[in-house]
Order: structure tokens, then C-alpha cells, then sequence
């Protein structure tokens, strides 16, 4: 197997242990993902089906998926010494995906981000997590810190006229 064939088997590896982890709607231990290299789509095989992220039904599990996808991809690069960004932007992770609802999914996948997080070592990767809702590390994480920027006092809205959600 080549080196590109090998790196391509961790993240889908990597993807797979990642939706398992969080607890991702329809993934089990028993499937197998694939991704196209001519256009880096990971494919889930489900016994006799298979399912992308154009698959995945409601805009919820569509982000879940990109996200799970991006931190795969992050952590496998980072542990084959692959160039990747030492940045990782993950806006509203939890979009559509309700707390109220399903709070231990939401949970999971924190745990997953932090997990990584916690993981750099001296490839220290810098998370931005852009949400609505704030999931505190359980444990202790070297540099967390959180900004609340909703129209409080020390923190105005970008738009001062606009009061909504």
C-alpha cells in the first residue's frame, strides 16, 4: 500500500472512531468508511447501504458530520506528520442539534474536540468554537478560555442596533 493509500485509511479510520465516540445517529461498530480520493468525500457502508453527508438527512447531523470529519482529518494529520493548519474554526457545532434534547450527544462531541485538543502535545493546535451553547472541558485544559460576546455589558453585539437572536 502506498504512503497516500495508508494516510487516506487513517481518516477514514479516524472518522469512523470519531462518529462512534460522539455517539453519531446510524453509525455502527460493524461499518466501514470510505473515502474517494479524486474528491476527499468520506462514504459510510451500512451493510447493504451506503450514506454521505448530502445523506445524512436534517442540517443537525450534517454539521455533527463535517465536524467529525474535520477533527478526523486534523488528528490524523497531526499523528502521521502530515502539514495541516495549526488553526481549526468550528462554527456552531451544535447547530440544530438541541441540548434540551439531545444534551449527552452534544457532550460527546465536546468531549471529542477536547479530547484532541488535549492531545497536541507540541503540535499544539489553537481551537475557535463558535456556539450558542457553552460545554466546559470536564477535565482541565491548558489555555481554555471562553467569551461570551451576546450583547453583555463588556462584550457588545458587532451590531448595536440589533437586539435579536
Amino acid at each position: 500500500m502506498r504512503l497516500a493509500d495508508e494516510n487516506v485509511a487513517v481518516i477514514a479510520a479516524r472518522f469512523k472512531s470519531i462518529m462512534l465516540s460522539v455517539g453519531f445517529p446510524g453509525v455502527v461498530d460493524a461499518d466501514e468508511v470510505v473515502i474517494d480520493t479524486r474528491n476527499w468525500r468520506p462514504v459510510i457502508l451500512h451493510g447493504g447501504q451506503e450514506w454521505s453527508f448530502w445523506d445524512a438527512g436534517s442540517g443537525g447531523k450534517k454539521t455533527l458530520f463535517n465536524v467529525c470529519y474535520a477533527l478526523a482529518v486534523h488528528e490524523a494529520a497531526r499523528e502521521r506528520g502530515m502539514p495541516v493548519p495549526n488553526v481549526l474554526v468550528i462554527d456552531s457545532p451544535t447547530k440544530n442539534i438541541s441540548d434540551d434534547e439531545n444534551p449527552e450527544l452534544v457532550r460527546a462531541l465536546y468531549r471529542e474536540i477536547y479530547r484532541l485538543a488535549s492531545t497536541a502535545g507540541n503540535d499544539a493546535t489553537q481551537f475557535l468554537l463558535i456556539d450558542s451553547d457553552l460545554v466546559e472541558p470536564e477535565n482541565q485544559l491548558a489555555g481554555f478560555a471562553h467569551r461570551r460576546l451576546a450583547g453583555v455589558p463588556d462584550a457588545p453585539s458587532l451590531i448595536p442596533y440589533y437586539a435579536g437572536p
